[in-house]
């Protein structure tokens, strides 16, 4: 069952293009100090993440790690923003690179997928075999969510070991059709940007341009990582296919009118007790711009994570 939310709109703007494009041009506020933290994921491959910790942790208090969305890293505003509003609540934050993004270029033979939960769990395992006593909670956005999601259903029963919950924002759980509305003629903008960034990470395997995410995917994501090509790849990786394997305390947040994510395959899906699925009528794609209980902080989504948190 799907719970709506009251999300009030930012000036009573319900259009779905001011609440995506605004927040990219908003002030994220000051990034917190972080540390580098290479993970081995196998294969002589590393992620790198950046952990924050605030003055007065200790081992025992809690901990949040926070998954980007296609062509973003741990610099995305929307990373920056939460990062920093958990330090000051307390919250160890650990800002997970996906394979080649931000600090992490250069530290992996292949460019990411949105397949990769196998490298979160790498890094997952080994942040409880140094903070065992360490509550971790999971917040993938977008791909990001997707990625979490995939991690949450193929750990099934045994998640709670490892993670005390999962949030995923926006997650595009039928990569396929994600991929189709990305590529609609009313967001070529959005997705000239997304395939900019895209490229731009992808550099060190691609010397090629791409025209779309779709061509990109089934010439060069689907066969690097084993797949006959984009259809293949999404059928595989798409978190849909896993939503009812979940067992431990997950959230997802959707909007709905978001120029990217469709809710409607949820209709096939059989949700597990431990899934909460929320939406609302507005907000578009990771915007959320609306009223909150902090008259100087319009990110309403920000707020609610932290809440969930």
């Amino acid at each position: 069952m799907i719970q709506k939310l009251d999300f009030r709109p930012l000036w009573g703007i319900t259009s779905p293009h001011f609440h995506l494009i605004v927040p990219a041009y908003l002030p994220a506020g000051k990034p917190p100090a972080s540390e580098q933290w290479l993970v081995d994921i196998g294969n002589h491959d590393r992620l790198s993440c950046e952990v924050s910790t605030p003055d007065g942790w200790k081992i025992g208090d809690p901990t949040v790690a926070l998954l980007h969305g296609l062509g973003g890293c741990h610099t995305s505003r929307y990373m920056v923003r939460m990062a920093r509003k958990l330090i000051q609540r307390g919250f160890k934050v650990l800002w997970i690179n996906l394979r080649g993004s931000g600090s992490g270029k250069g530290l992996s033979l292949l460019p990411y997928s949105a397949g990769n939960s196998a490298d979160v769990l790498h890094v997952v395992q080994k942040l409880k075999q140094e903070t065992p006593e360490s509550e971790l909670t999971l917040i993938g956005f977008s791909l990001g969510g997707n990625i979490a999601l995939k991690l949450a259903g193929e750990l099934g029963e045994e998640a709670g070991k490892f993670l005390k919950q999962v949030i995923a924002v926006c997650p595009s759980i039928n990569l396929a059709q994600t991929t189709r509305w990305i590529q609609r003629k009313g967001n070529f903008l959005y997705h000239r940007y997304y395939l900019k960034h895209l490229l731009e990470q992808a550099r060190p395997w691609v010397k090629e341009n791409f025209h779309s995410i779709y061509a990109y995917d089934d010439k060069v994501t689907g066969p690097l990582w084993g797949f006959s090509g984009a259809d293949e790849y999404y059928q595989k990786c798409s978190s849909k296919f896993f939503i009812d394997k979940i067992r431990c305390p997950t959230r997802l947040l959707f909007a709905e009118d978001d120029l990217f994510v469709s809710m409607e395959c949820l209709e096939e899906i059989s949700i597990p007790s431990q899934v909460e699925i929320y939406a609302t009528q507005h907000g578009s794609h990771m915007g959320f711009l609306g009223q909150t209980n902090q008259p100087w902080d319009p990110f309403w989504m920000d707020q609610l994570l932290l809440s969930w948190v």
